[in-house]
C-alpha cells in the first residue's frame, strides 16, 4: 500500500528544483557566480543538457545577450511579434521541435527539446533562461507553474546581484571622492608646507628662524599623520549593531577624544533606519565634525537627531570661525567637504543645508525620508 502522506515523485521533484535554485541564489557572490549557481541548480534539477542565461540588450532592443552559459549562441535577435510572445509576455514557452519559427534555434546543433524562461519583476525584463533537454519538456499545469516560479527566482536573485554591483560601485565612488578631499583638503596641504619648511631649513637660516620652522614642520607631519590615521580607522571600521542612534555616538566619541567637545542630544523616537540611510547620514556627521575640527578650529559641537513623522534629521552646529557659503571655494578649487556631505545626502534620498556666518560658526542639517511601514 502506498504511502499517502508521501507526495506525488513530480511533486517532491518540482519542490527540489525551486528549493535548489533558491539556495544557489541565496548565496553571496558577483552576478556571474550566482547566475553560474543557479543555472547548476536548474540543469540539475530539471535534467537539462544546457541552460544558458541571457540580458537585455542595453539599447532596449528585441535582442537578448549571452550572459554565461555555453552550447548556444552569442545573441538572439527577435522580431516585435515574436519578442512580445516569446520575452514580453513573461510566460515560459516550450519547444518539442527545433522551432524555427520564433527565432532561430539557439543550439547547435539544434537541439530538438528546449525552452525560454522569461525572467521578469514588476518594473522590467531582467533576463531570459534558454535551456535544452534531451527528452521532452512537459508543460502541464504542474510543469508550467514551476518553470514560472523558477522564473521569478531567478530573476529576484539577478536584480539583488546586479543592485550589489550598483552599490558597491557607488560605495568605490565615494571613498574615492573622500580620498580626493583628504588629499586636496589635508592631507596635501600638510605635505605642501612640509615641503617648503624643509627647503626653508635648507638654506642655513637663523637659530631663531629655524627653529620656528621646525615648529611648523612637525604640526604639518602630524597633521598629515593624523589624515592618514583618521581615514584607516574610518576605512575599517563598521556601522554598530545598534544601528543609527549607535553609529552616531560612536563618531561622535571618535572625535571627542582628538579634543574636540561634542554634546549629542538624540530624540527618544530614533530608532532603526535603513542601511542606507544610517551610512549617509553617519557620513554627513563624520564630514561636517571633520570640518568643524580642521577647518573651522571649533572647540564645541552640538549634535542633534531629530525623529520626524516619515523622518530623520541630524543637526551639526559647530562654534568655530564661520565662513560665508556663497564665496566658499567648490570642487573645481579642491575643497571637497561640502560637495561630499551633499552627494551621501542624495545617495539616500535625502537634503542638506548649509548656514553660516564669519565669526559666528557652522550649522549644517540633513533630512532623510524613512520608508512607510505599512
Amino acid at each position: 500500500m502506498a504511502d499517502s502522506g508521501r507526495l506525488p515523485a513530480r511533486v517532491s521533484s518540482a519542490l527540489e528544483a525551486i528549493s535548489r535554485v533558491a539556495r544557489a541564489l541565496n548565496a553571496p557572490g558577483a552576478l556571474h557566480e550566482v547566475a553560474d549557481r543557479a543555472l547548476d541548480a536548474m540543469r540539475a534539477t530539471l535534467d537539462l543538457e544546457a541552460a544558458v542565461l541571457y540580458l537585455p540588450d542595453a539599447g532596449g532592443r528585441p535582442l537578448i545577450v549571452r550572459f554565461t552559459g555555453d552550447q548556444a549562441r552569442d545573441q538572439l535577435d527577435f522580431d516585435p511579434a515574436a519578442w512580445q510572445l516569446a520575452i514580453a509576455g513573461g510566460h515560459p514557452l516550450v519547444f518539442n521541435e527545433p522551432a524555427g519559427w520564433l527565432v532561430p534555434n539557439p543550439f547547435d546543433p539544434p537541439a530538438a527539446h528546449w525552452m525560454v524562461v522569461p525572467l521578469a519583476t514588476a518594473e522590467r525584463l531582467v533576463g531570459a533562461v534558454v535551456a535544452a533537454r534531451a527528452e521532452p519538456v512537459a508543460l502541464d499545469a504542474l510543469g508550467g507553474t514551476v518553470l514560472s516560479l523558477l522564473g521569478d527566482q531567478l530573476a529576484a536573485g539577478i536584480e539583488s546581484a546586479q543592485l550589489r554591483l550598483q552599490l558597491q560601485g557607488a560605495a568605490i565612488e565615494r571613498e574615492r571622492l573622500r580620498l580626493a578631499a583628504d588629499v586636496h583638503d589635508g592631507l596635501a596641504q600638510d605635505l605642501a608646507l612640509a615641503v617648503r619648511e624643509l627647503a626653508f631649513l635648507d638654506g642655513g637660516p637663523p637659530a631663531a628662524g629655524a627653529e620656528a620652522s621646525r615648529a611648523r614642520l612637525r604640526a604639518a607631519v602630524g597633521s598629515a599623520h593624523g589624515v592618514v590615521r583618521d581615514r584607516l580607522v574610518d576605512l575599517s571600521s563598521t556601522l554598530p549593531i545598534g544601528g543609527l542612534r549607535a553609529a552616531v555616538e560612536e563618531v561622535c566619541a571618535r572625535y571627542a577624544l582628538r579634543g574636540l567637545a561634542v554634546r549629542l542630544d538624540a530624540d527618544a523616537a530614533v530608532g532603526q533606519a535603513p542601511p542606507a540611510v544610517t551610512a549617509a547620514l553617519v557620513r554627513v556627521v563624520n564630514e561636517a565634525l571633520a570640518n568643524a575640527l580642521k577647518h573651522a578650529e571649533a572647540t564645541a559641537v552640538d549634535v542633534r537627531l531629530v525623529a520626524d513623522p516619515g523622518a530623520i534629521t541630524v543637526v551639526v552646529a559647530d562654534d568655530g570661525r564661520g565662513f560665508d557659503p556663497d564665496a566658499a571655494p567648490g570642487a573645481a578649487h579642491g575643497h571637497l567637504g561640502l560637495t561630499l556631505m551633499r552627494g551621501r545626502a542624495s545617495e539616500a534620498a535625502g537634503e542638506l543645508t548649509v548656514e553660516s556666518t564669519p565669526g559666528a560658526g557652522t550649522t549644517v542639517a540633513a533630512r532623510f525620508p524613512l520608508p512607510s511601514v505599512a
